[in-house]
């Protein structure tokens, strides 16, 4: 897949108590109308390296330029665990370590680890993976981990990280999809914000559609807010509004 067939979308991030943009989570999409995330594609750039290698190469010149041309904005960037086991990975990093201070990493799911059934392989794996995230942190980078409690990135996942890590993400439209209720969504958000308050990190929660939705989450205390009733992934001119 070539990475110019791709362009980089915004979705805001809200810190509700103050009704600030804190930063916009970037969201890859194709050139195709309306747009959307070739995640077939983008599976096998993850796959192979030599397809990876370029696609990091693309991904740093874009938003190098976007940060340059807005130097006061944050942006979150999604790396996935498979990602974390290339070299390249961490010379994307070491290359872009000017704006580590722009930059959030956002660590997604992956099934890497259902394909490996050797107890061996499996540590191997993640011992890489936790090399990779300290050398991140190392550079400067702060690192999100996202869609906790709705799939792999597990409370165990978690535990691992949580020294690496500065924020979590709580995806209640991934619950919903899910068929969870609205009690055991509340119960289980409940127990990420505990998490997040005892590990000393944000909690940021996606999926926001209304204002009765963000109202309840400010009543828990939960402030810091990402969804389409802030605004739905945007191209490159949302940034010169905000």
């Amino acid at each position: 897949m070539s990475s110019v067939c791709l362009q980089l979308y915004f979705q805001p991030k809200i810190d509700v108590g103050t009704n600030v943009t804190i930063g916009y989570e970037i969201l890859l999409r194709n050139k195709d109308y309306p747009p959307y995330y070739p995640a077939v594609k983008m599976e096998e750039v993850y796959y192979n390296e030599e397809q990876h290698t370029l696609f990091l190469e693309w991904l740093q010149k874009d938003i190098t330029r976007v940060l340059k041309k807005y130097p006061e904005i944050s942006l979150s960037v999604n790396f996935s665990p498979r990602q974390l086991l290339y070299s390249e990975t961490k010379q994307f990093f070491r290359a872009m370590k000017q704006f580590a201070d722009q930059l959030i990493v956002e660590i997604t799911e992956d099934s890497i680890f259902l394909e490996v059934t050797e107890e061996k392989k499996i540590k191997h794996i993640e011992k890489e993976i936790e090399d990779t995230l300290a050398f991140i942190k190392e550079q400067g980078y702060l690192i999100s981990l996202d869609d906790v409690g709705t799939g792999r990135n597990s409370f165990e996942r978690a535990l691992e990280y949580a020294s690496y890590l500065s924020q979590i993400k709580f995806s209640i439209v991934k619950c919903v999809r899910q068929n969870a209720s609205p009690e055991m969504i509340d119960f289980f958000l409940k127990a990420w914000h505990r998490f997040a308050i005892e590990n000393q990190i944000d909690i940021v929660v996606e999926g926001i559609e209304d204002k009765d939705m963000s109202e309840k989450l400010v009543k828990d205390g939960l402030i810091l807010q990402q969804g389409y009733y802030f605004g739905k992934p945007a191209a490159e001119m949302i940034l010169e509004s905000n």
